[in-house]
């Protein structure tokens, strides 16, 4: 004698019939609705888990429910750090009960331009970019958010815009750091990738130029900018290259070298280290992003925090309060103030 294999339930109207309910309060129960006894949510839900039933995203967001997807548009920026964002801001959208769907672009507009476009499709309930939109999306995102067509939030643009934002301070801790150096005792310093094409690095030369100014250094004979035309940006070879160029040359000039991240400043210390250069005593290394690899380099890499987990934490809630209406103007932009970790690389310099 065979078992009952039990009611087949595969959409929102078979599970109303197998509930006694009606479609529309089972509709109102899955979508968050006021007005629905949490008896009947408790219940719908319950019988969802008994059934193994889930409800059609898609089909919901084209009836005009609630699809609790968001979806992520991240520049791909070629940095460890990419994917411990994308950790962070998936583990904080879960949190608060929504899906991320994930689009990755690595540099084009047209790309980015066509996620947009796929995230509408799909019926997500908001879009959080990570870098951008580019300068050829932007009119069209900010018409979007202006006439409350979708709900947007964006990390640390590259180009300005007036989406609601979550910013890392980077003019507070680059001035910070060139400060401390200077506390410490260091009267010139050495700058390793950091340039104006580089991401986000001409604000960093612009603070660092203010800060040297302030501080009375001259920024022609106590700063030493090392690039190459064959930088290639922000990896470990890289920072290999520069320290190299600079060794063949002659060796620095400068008692403390600020990275531009981890990666450049972990290759560069590698090279020095080969050469027989002492790091702290000879000269000090501060890099950017606080890799965990960091932590067990000898000596520990002194580094900048960005608190990439309170940077999704604050998105979230950004774009949630975005989407429900409730975003006041003076709460459009959230700036991340960076954590300083002095690591073991940096002393003050030899007598």
């Amino acid at each position: 004698m065979s078992s009952d294999p039990g009611p087949k339930v595969n959409t929102t109207s078979s599970l109303a019939r197998h509930l006694g309910l009606s479609r529309w309060t089972v509709s109102r129960a899955l979508n968050g609705h006021s007005g629905v006894k949490s008896e009947t949510v408790e219940r719908v839900h319950a019988a969802m888990d008994e059934l193994g039933f889930s409800p059609n995203l898609l089909a919901r967001g084209l009836r005009g429910g609630k699809t609790g997807v968001v979806g992520i548009c991240f520049q791909t920026f070629g940095t460890p750090v990419f994917s411990t964002r994308l950790i962070a801001l998936q583990n904080a959208l879960r949190a608060s009960g929504y899906r991320a769907m994930v689009e990755l672009i690595d540099g084009g507009a047209d790309l980015e331009k066509q996620a947009i476009r796929h995230f509408q499709s799909m019926k997500v309930e908001g879009i959080i970019f990570v870098g951008g939109p580019s300068s050829a999306n932007l009119a069209y995102v900010e018409a979007l958010e202006k006439e409350n067509l979708m709900s947007f939030v964006s990390i640390d643009p590259v180009i300005d815009n007036l989406l609601p934002q979550v910013v890392v301070d980077r003019a507070w801790v680059m001035d910070f750091i060139l400060q401390h150096l200077f506390d410490l005792g260091h009267r010139k310093v050495a700058f390793l990738g950091i340039q104006e094409d580089i991401l986000y690095g001409e604000l960093r030369l612009q603070v660092l130029q203010e800060t040297a100014r302030r501080l009375g250094m001259d920024w022609k004979n106590d700063i030493e900018i090392l690039t190459d035309d064959a930088f290639s940006g922000m990896d470990y070879q890289s920072g290999r290259g520069l320290a190299d160029k600079a060794l063949k040359a002659g060796g620095f000039k400068s008692t403390a070298i600020l990275s531009l991240n981890d990666q450049v400043a972990i290759g560069a210390m590698g090279r020095l280290q080969e050469e027989g250069v002492a790091i702290p005593n000879d000269i000090s290394i501060v890099g950017y992003d606080n890799l965990p690899v960091s932590a067990h380099l000898h000596p520990k890499l002194a580094s900048v925090d960005q608190r990439i987990e309170k940077i999704s934490q604050e998105t979230v809630s950004l774009l949630l309060a975005n989407i429900d209406g409730t975003l006041a103007d003076d709460q459009r932009q959230v700036l991340i103030r960076p954590d300083f970790i002095k690591g073991e690389s940096l002393s003050s310099p030899a007598k």
